[in-house]
């Protein structure tokens, strides 16, 4: 079963020591630029959502915690609750604002499928390693 709340590690914040990449930017509709980075054949955001409008520009509303038996809304929050979070961390979305059909994503992306989760995991070396292999150095952040 899927999480209620999907916290934005779709697209994720991460530094890589060992990777080649090409670096790209792309913006959102809200106006938000985020990096990109190319991993094999895959081409990632390097950091999270922020947006607040999906891509065909409906607003995606705000939420306060804690959301109590609720499966079917669509929200976005800031970590913690603290707008100050928002451009290290990015916003938060429910699992419906994510699948959601008007795509939470820039124009042109998409949330990965779990076979590109896969192929990411595979490209780093596998399960086992690929998340150290994502981790930014040092722990401000952790």
């Amino acid at each position: 079963m899927k999480n209620k709340y999907l916290f934005t590690f779709l697209l994720f914040l991460f530094s890589f020591m060992l990777l080649n990449s090409q670096a790209q930017t792309i913006t959102d509709i809200d106006g938000n630029t985020y990096n990109t980075i190319t991993l094999g054949t895959q081409i990632w955001t390097k950091e999270n959502l922020k947006t607040t409008r999906f891509s065909n520009g409906d607003s995606i509303a705000t939420t306060a915690l804690p959301i109590n038996n609720d499966s079917t809304s669509i929200f976005q929050w800031s970590y913690n609750q603290d707008s100050l979070n928002i451009p290290v961390y990015g916003r938060l979305y429910t699992w419906y604002a994510v699948t959601d059909i008007r795509n939470v994503c820039p124009t042109g992306w998409h949330v990965p499928s779990e076979t590109e989760w896969v192929i990411l995991a595979n490209f780093l070396g596998g399960d086992s390693i690929a998340g150290d292999k994502m981790k930014e150095t040092g722990t401000t952040h952790w």
